[in-house]
């Protein structure tokens, strides 16, 4: 980005310019909310998982521990790395810290490395239970003889924190569950579960791929319209968030990734967690390769150049390319502008490849290009070779022009008079414009002073071939008379357009009020737009002015208020 900066000095006078059903036994239990949610000591939930990592949402009274891991979702007591499972009996009228209850597995340390994915990277609170009691036992010794529908038959499974040397920690994560003790089952209620997603990778070009290459990485996100974010990752290095539509569920990015190996990943997060579950791609392997030895390739044709077509209107041409150094392998087709003319037979050893070729009478713009079959060598393409085939009775004269001089760059110049300034003037005060009631008093009490006047001599000269269009911005800094202060809020301006001979569209920007006058403008204390050409436009000279209100209480001091007008030039 290029970026140019003018100041203007101004005074004022001076302006210096996110219900699960379980059926057993015909009795279904639908999905409620527990009476005695929300549970003020929990601070999150539990998911649920069976032996191989998958979550569940229900298993039988006898299972024994009744689930094989549980993972909190939260971070949980700072400095605990143990948990366990205890199973509470809700009982109406009482506090859920009162509520019976008994621990129903081991105790296990967390981070546990050795669980089955995606367990096994999790560092939250995670209970891989090895032995534990059956729910169906520990109801047995605790029933629920509640028979209210937001209580009968539930129980609350909680995971609790410790360490050693400390006490379990009072709060916990939990869920909460309703069995059919007639199907001999148990199954979620609250929270809701929520849905899995899955994220896979996929990069284009697939690696590997030479060094400097861009590549696109797209993730794709299971279900569809899922709202929320993708990052992109480099082992541990965020690459950054992917441009995501949740209609698709793809997301990509464009990334130059290092010679080297790197393992590549995408990593969802739902907006709602509660309703989504957050998922990691598979990691993706990708290679870029070193830059190879540098090949070149040189074009020759015969007959040569200007030699007359046959009868039938066309000269054969042996096209020959030269593929340095001699010995790589590879292959070398011939192009007549964009036309692909075929591939030759190329003999790697001496580097030569041949095409023979009928010709139209006219001119051709040959290339021969070697693509390398073997890695450590780049490609390469000769220059064009412009042959003619001349009619009968016609010769060709070559022609050539050499140019030594630079392709023109041209510049991108603000450019402000020599000397220009802003001298606001007052409007009289027994002129009603002269002394408004300030916007920012909703009472009408209060007045301000104004001043007014006009910038001229601004303008932006672009003579860049590239077209890339340009952006003129304006701020401006707190007027000031001594120990005296007025916000630069309180200066607004109406930029125009005013002649040049600059190509296309130049729009002014929009007005801005001072805020005295619109209580919800920032005036020019924040950056305004003066002018911008979109690319395409603005190429030539474009003159710019802008007429300047300053509004400022009619209690303040006499005296000059100064303060300076900052332009700023952009191009993308």
């Amino acid at each position: 980005m290029k970026i140019r900066s003018r100041s203007l000095t101004v005074g004022a006078a001076a302006l210096a310019v996110v219900a699960s059903v379980l059926v057993g036994g015909g009795v279904a239990h639908a999905a409620v909310t527990p009476g005695f949610e929300p549970d003020p000591n929990a601070i999150g939930g539990i998911t649920l998982y069976n032996a191989s990592g998958a979550v569940i949402t229900g298993g039988n009274l006898s299972d024994s521990p009744m689930v094989a891991f549980a993972a909190a979702s939260g971070a949980g007591r700072a400095g605990d790395t143990r948990a366990f499972l205890r199973v509470a009996t809700p009982k109406a009228a009482t506090p859920t810290d009162q509520f019976e209850s008994a621990v129903v597995t081991n105790t296990s340390n967390f981070p546990n490395p050795t669980a089955p994915a995606p367990l096994n990277a999790l560092t939250t609170p995670l209970v891989s239970a090895t032995a534990g009691t059956s729910l169906g036992a520990y109801i047995a010794s605790k029933p629920n003889t509640e028979t209210a529908a937001n209580l009968a038959n539930i129980y609350q499974l909680r995971l609790i924190t410790t360490a050693a040397g400390q006490s379990p920690d009072v709060n916990y994560f939990r869920v909460d569950v309703q069995v059919d003790t007639t199907a001999g089952t148990w199954t979620v209620v609250h929270p809701a579960s929520a849905t899995a997603t899955t994220t896979t990778l996929s990069a284009n070009p697939a690696g590997p791929v030479g060094s400097g290459t861009a590549v696109t990485l797209t993730a794709h996100v299971t279900p569809a319209n899922t709202a929320g974010s993708v990052h992109f990752f480099d082992g541990a290095t965020d690459l950054g968030a992917g441009t995501y539509n949740p209609a698709t569920g793809n997301a990509t990015i464009s990334v130059t990734p290092s010679v080297g190996s790197h393992s590549l990943t995408a990593q969802f997060t739902p907006s709602d967690t509660s309703a989504f579950s957050g998922s990691t791609s598979t990691a993706l392997p990708f290679t870029v390769n070193a830059p190879g030895t540098p090949t070149t390739t040189t074009l020759s044709a015969t007959p040569p150049s200007g030699t007359a077509a046959g009868s039938g209107g066309t000269l054969d041409v042996t096209l020959s390319a030269s593929v340095a150094p001699a010995g790589t392998a590879g292959s070398v087709r011939f192009f007549d502008g964009a036309t692909d003319l075929g591939t030759g037979t190329y003999d790697a050893a001496t580097g030569v490849a041949t095409l023979v070729k009928a010709l139209a009478t006219g001119n051709h713009l040959l290339i021969a290009t070697f693509t390398p079959s073997v890695g450590g060598f780049q490609s390469s393409s000769s220059s064009i070779l412009n042959y003619a085939v001349v009619g009968a009775n016609s010769a060709a004269v070559p022609l050539d022009a050499q140019n030594d001089t630079d392709p023109f760059a041209g510049a991108l110049v603000l450019q402000v008079a020599a000397g220009t300034a802003v001298h606001l003037t007052q409007v009289p005060v027994n002129d009603p414009n002269g002394h408004p009631a300030q916007a920012t008093d909703p009472t009408g009490h209060r007045h301000a002073w104004v001043f007014t006047g006009n910038l001229t001599g601004v303008s932006v000269n672009d003579t860049r071939p590239t077209q890339d269009g340009w952006t003129l911005n304006g701020q401006a800094a707190d007027f000031r008379n001594g120990q005296t202060v007025v916000p630069a809020a309180n200066l607004g301006w109406v930029p125009a357009t005013s002649g040049g001979d600059a190509e296309g569209t130049v729009a002014a920007g929009v007005a801005v009020d001072s805020k005295l006058k619109t209580a919800t403008s920032n005036g020019l204390q924040t950056s305004s737009q003066f002018a911008k050409a979109a690319p395409g436009n603005g190429l030539g000279t474009k003159n710019l002015s802008s007429a300047l209100e300053l509004r400022i209480p009619d209690t303040s001091p006499t005296g000059l208020y100064t303060s300076t007008l900052t332009l700023t030039l952009v191009s993308p």
